[in-house]
């Protein structure tokens, strides 16, 4: 029973460390928000905002397109393959899950932005607003 409780402590960080285990080599997944925005207007960058559309609305980054998670089935097939790829929200769960199924379905190049708009306002960093 010990095991099993440190085996599933273990597997919780490791999902938690933003990295994948991919034949055996870790690849970093998140990306800082400060990242985000040195390379937000690159043109090899997409910043994907997973965030329903009423969120998008009320503010975003300004190069970010929306694309819904609920509705990821639908765009993922969509999205280049050719850039990097940044998935955004609120807190960073929902870019995470994002990134975590482009990941699985081929896309190489994609990153979830850690702790989301809220480490994005915490940075200072610039939003378009509709307020």
């Amino acid at each position: 029973m010990r095991w099993t409780a440190i085996g599933a402590l273990l597997a919780s960080l490791f999902a938690l460390s933003g990295c994948d285990e991919t034949q055996g080599t870790a690849r970093k997944t998140t990306v800082s928000p400060r990242e985000v925005y040195e390379r937000r207007s690159d043109e090899k960058v997409l910043i994907v905002d997973v965030r329903t559309p009423a969120e998008y609305r009320h503010e975003r980054i300004e190069q970010a397109v929306n694309k819904p998670l609920d509705s990821i089935e639908k765009w993922l097939p969509e999205l280049p393959k050719d850039k990097t790829i940044y998935f955004v929200c609120r807190s960073g769960n929902r870019s995470g899950i994002a990134q975590r199924i482009a990941a699985q379905k081929g896309l190489a190049n994609t990153y979830n932005m850690e702790g989301g708009m809220i480490a994005w306002h915490r940075e200072g960093l610039p939003v378009v607003s509709s307020d």
